[in-house]
């Protein structure tokens, strides 16, 4: 029994060895390298023969692993070795995606110009930086083409993230730009919607210029009830 255990662990542990790529251990290097932020040890990893467009489990490519790090230095190293500025992850974020959420412009800027997708399906790269606020990186996309009007899975738009996360900036950007201020995500909900859940006054009066409804006004066909002055305001409690 124990001799046939063992030959079944010894087999089960070679069919693993041959399984795993011949790469296994210089990506690992590369991992180190990239967490290190040693720029000279990409560049002599990928002069070994590695190939730039590895993905994890989970499908990020190293591309993706230097934006999220924000090593500029590093992200250069790898378009130029041909790093793929488009690849998908299992959750759907492409390095722009990812670059656009943390705000950098700076690496944002060097995706678009590697020809990085601005426009992708589902939640763009736009939608990102509005949900945490980044106006610079908003404008930009738009400058380059981003659709003002896109929606993620659920409906959402640049302009609706922008408004549940209370970034006036942003608001005021798109709506000068343009943006459809009555459309609703899957939820029923517009923009409107989620300045009045927050009592945020200075994005629902930017709204109402624009004309904007809830989205159960839009429904109805009635117009978005006011504000009452003292009951909604984003303005500090006095202390």
């Amino acid at each position: 029994m124990k001799k046939t255990a063992l030959v079944a662990a010894t087999t089960l542990v070679l069919s693993m060895s041959l399984a795993m790529p011949a790469h296994a251990g210089i990506y690992d290097d590369m991992l180190v390298a990239i967490k290190r932020a040693s720029a000279p040890d990409v560049i002599s990893i990928l002069n070994r023969g590695l190939d730039p467009n590895l993905v994890d489990r989970e499908g990020y490519t190293l591309l993706m692993l230097a934006v999220r790090d924000g090593d500029a230095e590093i992200v250069d190293i790898l378009l130029a070795a041909k790093a793929n500025p488009n690849a998908r992850n299992a959750h759907g974020d492409t390095p722009l995606r990812l670059a656009a959420y943390r705000g950098s412009l700076p690496m944002v800027e060097k995706l678009v110009k590697a020809r990085a997708l601005i426009n992708t399906p589902g939640w763009t790269p736009t939608i990102y930086a509005a949900f945490n606020g980044h106006e610079p990186v908003v404008s930009y996309l738009l400058d380059n083409g981003a659709v003002i009007d896109a929606q993620a899975d659920n409906g959402f738009t640049a302009l609706i993230a922008a408004a549940r996360g209370g970034h006036e900036a942003v608001v005021e950007l798109l709506l000068k730009k343009g943006a459809n201020p009555n459309l609703k995500s899957d939820a029923g909900e517009t923009a409107m919607d989620f300045a009045l859940r927050s009592n945020n006054t200075t994005i629902y009066d930017r709204l109402l210029a624009a004309g904007a409804r809830s989205g159960t006004a839009i429904d109805n066909q009635e117009a978005t009830p006011p504000r009452k002055d003292g009951e909604a305001t984003n303005a500090p409690a006095a202390k």
